[in-house]
């Protein structure tokens, strides 16, 4: 659900209370995002939904509920650094929680209350995200354990594009094929559309290469 729709189901659950909303659509006309943020400081707001941006430094005395709907949704990404992600904006979430006098409470809805990265989140341990975290990129091979390059290709014609990426993945594993020093070995991984495969209307392919150099 958006964040429009949101709003709508609270207006009809709790109708007395005064309801806003920060997303793009309600701060694009300049200073509306001011304006908004000073009424949220001035209590004249009672429940603010909102996208991400409401995580981003915002310093509010009194607000004692945060609730993080589909918290998860940024650990499907394809992504490696999904689980960093995730704990890093869940944390700036969890922070606009209880800053003033009165203590606070956060709420995170998941599909994967059981990941490792849920757990150390809960229990605030940034030492025990960062060790399980750090062993799965070891055992991946993932940064910092090596390098990481992603190659996009983008036009706007997806039969070339797909073409043209096919050919770049062929061409690097021909290169690859006859490099004999294994220090100096690449994966090459992909093609494959990139997570938003079209973008103002143009396709978008891309590769990885990983290695220690």
């Amino acid at each position: 659900a958006g964040t429009e729709q949101i709003e709508e189901m609270l207006q009809r659950l709790v109708p007395a209370a005064r309801i806003a909303r920060m997303d793009r659509d309600t701060t694009s006309q300049r200073g509306s995002h001011e304006e908004l943020i000073r009424r949220w400081q001035k209590g004249h707001v009672d429940i603010l939904v909102g996208t991400q941006m409401i995580t981003k430094g915002h310093d509010v005395r009194g607000v004692t509920l945060v609730g993080a709907l589909l918290a998860d949704l940024s650990l499907n990404l394809p992504d490696f650094r999904a689980g960093e992600r995730t704990f890093q904006l869940l944390s700036q979430v969890a922070g606009r929680s209880g800053r003033g006098d009165d203590p606070g409470t956060v709420i995170i809805q998941t599909y994967a209350p059981d990941h490792y990265t849920i757990q150390h989140l809960i229990r605030h341990d940034y030492k025990g995200f960062f060790a399980s975290e750090i062993e799965f990129r070891r055992a991946l091979n993932y940064p910092p354990f090596s390098r990481l390059v992603c190659l996009k290709l983008d036009g706007p014609k997806l039969d070339e594009v797909q073409a043209k990426a096919k050919m770049l993945g062929a061409i690097l594993r021909g290169r690859m094929a006859t490099n004999s020093n294994p220090g100096e070995k690449i994966d090459v991984l992909g093609p494959a559309p990139a997570p938003i495969q079209k973008l103002r209307n143009r396709y978008r392919w891309q590769l990885l290469l990983k290695g220690k150099q």
